[in-house]
């Protein structure tokens, strides 16, 4: 008996360490997706978003949707929306509700194919006039745009007219002051309540012209120093708002300054995110094959996160911090385009591959998916509510549930 002895041991072992590692896997709970059938506008959801009230609100491409908690209530244009595409919702200390189309909303159209059939044509016969104003009985289709405040019983519509710098809306933030800042795809614009204002944003070396994509600003974070980051096409810059001066960040290896415009390629950032140790992370829409799209700069170093199983992006649309300092990543992987050409057209398509969402703990990536009980494998966006409850905007509705973390 006592021979036997060491082999029992080693087998309780084994059993033990099974064991740990089975409890050490979190777990992601969907308890109920909501749906056009409940009284969704639309179940495409791009954005979700608890206000001060206890309302959820869900922003799809179709509209907006209102929801109680009992009775769900819809608002497009029609009621006052400068759009029905929602990708950006936004609540400010006033309990004023903000709503744009987001950043979101600018990929929307990837993998739907793209009419290059022009590109055949010679200049001389493209119809290239430019009209100022509509010729007669031509009516203009586009759908109104801008920002739009809800004060709980109406809309109001913010343009350019009113002095936003653009009327493409892509991330609000709020500073300490109450001012709110608007990233545009002309800069960032400021609004203290009565007016905006926009911050003139010079680019390296005193350069006063800029390529047009160094001013698409998608989104905008701020350090505990309260200095400004604003995530654009062309990389990162930093504004420490008491000194009014900036940095510029190219995107690199090294997270180096520019040195000189002509070096440097475009970084297309999508978000940003301080964590709970004040790492900065960023989010990329990007193509290669082995990077994830999400690098994370502590001060000193930028940490590039390859693609792996638990991180298949190498395209990230947005980041989210919950209240136990885990971070959610959405996004796809974008895949190499391919061309369709027939008789009567040529088109490009920009294929994807929908990704599911991923969740890092501290120390490590996992992937969740249609497996995991969530409706699609396209997830827009996370959104954590006041009881805890994690929301994730699918091509397939909203679904909500609970992340249940693993034991350390």
């Amino acid at each position: 008996m006592r021979k036997r002895l060491p082999v029992i041991w080693f087998v309780l072992f084994l059993l033990s360490n099974w064991a740990a590692s089975v409890v050490h896997t979190a777990e992601l709970k969907i308890e109920k997706t909501l749906t056009q059938a409940d009284g969704l506008v639309s179940n495409t959801v791009l954005t979700i978003f608890e206000d001060s009230h206890g309302t959820m609100w869900f922003g799809t491409t179709d509209g907006l949707t209102r929801y109680d908690g009992k009775n769900f209530q819809t608002f497009t244009t029609e009621d006052g929306l400068s759009r029905n595409t929602i990708g950006l919702i936004f609540e400010d200390r006033q309990g004023m509700i903000w709503f744009a189309d987001g950043v979101l909303s600018s990929f929307l159209e990837r993998g739907k194919p793209m009419d290059m059939s022009w590109m055949e044509t010679p200049l001389s016969e493209l119809d290239v006039t430019i009209y100022d104003e509509m010729p007669e009985g031509i009516t203009r289709s586009t759908p109104l745009k801008g920002v739009s405040r809800y004060d709980g019983h109406k809309f109001h519509i913010f343009t350019t007219a009113d002095g936003l710098a653009r009327d493409t809306i892509k991330d609000i933030f709020e500073d300490k002051a109450g001012t709110l800042w608007f990233a545009t795809s002309s800069g960032v614009s400021q609004y203290d309540g009565e007016k905006f204002n926009k911050l003139s944003i010079n680019g390296p070396i005193g350069m006063d012209v800029l390529p047009d994509w160094w001013g698409r600003v998608r989104a905008i974070a701020q350090d505990t120093a309260g200095s400004f980051w604003f995530g654009s096409d062309a990389g990162i810059t930093f504004y420490n708002a008491q000194t009014a001066r900036f940095r510029y960040f190219a995107v690199n290896d090294d997270f180096t300054p520019f040195q000189e415009m002509g070096k440097t390629g475009t970084a297309h950032i999508t978000d940003l995110q301080f964590d709970a140790k004040e790492n900065l992370w960023m989010s990329r829409d990007g193509m290669d094959k082995e990077n994830s799209g999400i690098r994370r700069y502590d001060g000193k170093k930028l940490t590039t996160f390859p693609q792996s199983e638990a991180l298949p992006m190498n395209s990230v649309d947005n980041i989210m911090q919950d209240s136990s300092g885990n971070l959610w990543f959405t996004g796809v992987k974008n895949l190499s385009p391919t061309i369709n050409e027939t008789e009567e057209s040529v088109s490009m398509v920009y294929n994807v591959a929908n990704a599911g969402v991923s969740v890092y703990n501290g120390e490590r990536f996992q992937n969740f998916d249609t497996d995991d009980g969530l409706p699609s494998n396209r997830v827009w966006s996370v959104f954590e509510d006041s009881s805890g409850n994690l929301w994730f905007a699918t091509d397939a509705g909203a679904a909500v549930g609970v992340y249940l973390p693993s034991e350390k």
